[in-house]
């Protein structure tokens, strides 16, 4: 996949330079974006489960096509669904313009998605489907981007110098009500003459965990990115010994769609190697296995 700038975001190729080609004291190789490009975030756009269901979707409601495509591609296609909402190209319109914009699409849930959103309204009801708050006013080169730790002066004017945001410590990015902005779909119902007959709770894992035990003991990012027991660097560009290197991983249940995306990695455009979806693969069942 080749960078592609835009003005609120970078693809993942800019931050997979530095945030990769680490390896752990133990010899395990921890490096972030190898890691993230073979888990079902980074593949949130090439899933063929969710195109064949958007498609279904619009087939049964050419009338909502718009609102549908709209809904399903702020978090399965964040980056160019977010820039085509405030470039002024307006609702509905990340699939027809693929060809334009394919890059920002394919990159699925992103670096630079995920870590430019802000804590403004993480928790309220406002944040869920998509509701997350990135900074829009600030230039790209002027825009902060936010991991668990701190970052002195002088490695924040390389990664902006780099890759054009400011590295800022955000405790938010560890809180389960991140995840939670786009794991909590709220979508409208449409009775056969395609009109609107009132809100669906089609996807809320975040509120069946906050009515669980693991509610007071787990967060989601330390279960679908567990933490290294040693500390690790971070980058691999100057990069420190951190506490608490949560892994990338994203390890969830869904072993099986990553398995088709690797049989299938020609026609889906997958860029993750082979090897790398088989390794997520063997995690995602220890996962299931072990730890549920």
């Amino acid at each position: 996949m080749q960078a592609q700038e835009q003005a609120f975001f970078h693809t993942s190729d800019q931050c997979i330079a530095c945030h990769s080609g680490m390896v752990a004291q133990s010899g395990q190789d921890i490096s972030i974006g190898y890691t993230w490009r073979a888990s079902m975030m980074a593949n949130s756009a090439r899933d063929p489960y969710w195109q064949a269901g958007v498609r279904r979707e619009v087939m049964d409601h050419p009338e909502a096509q718009a609102a549908i495509e709209d809904t399903c591609s702020t978090c399965h296609m964040p980056m160019a669904r977010f820039h085509a909402a405030n470039s002024g190209t307006g609702m509905g319109t990340v699939f027809e313009n693929l060809s334009s914009g394919n890059n920002l699409a394919l990159d699925g849930v992103s670096c630079a998605v995920r870590h430019q959103i802000r804590s403004d309204n993480l928790g309220d009801e406002s944040s869920f489907t998509g509701g997350f708050v990135i900074d829009t006013d600030q230039v790209l080169g002027e825009r902060q981007i936010f991991g668990p730790h701190s970052v002195d002066i002088g490695r924040q004017a390389v990664m902006q110098s780099a890759g054009q945001f400011i590295p800022t410590e955000g405790s938010h990015v560890q809180q389960s009500e991140l995840c939670a902005t786009c794991h909590t779909l709220f979508t409208e119902s449409l009775n056969e003459a395609g009109e609107e007959v009132g809100l669906l709770p089609e996807q809320v894992p975040y509120h069946e965990w906050l009515q669980s035990e693991y509610r007071s003991t787990r967060s989601c990012q330390s279960c679908h990115m567990p933490e290294l027991v040693e500390d690790a660097p971070i980058s691999s560009v100057l990069g420190q010994p951190r506490p608490a290197f949560s892994q990338h991983i994203f390890r969830g249940g869904n072993a099986f769609m990553l398995g088709l995306l690797n049989k299938y990695r020609g026609e889906l455009g997958v860029t993750a190697l082979p090897q790398e979806l088989e390794a997520t693969v063997q995690s995602t069942r220890a996962f299931l296995s072990t730890e549920t």
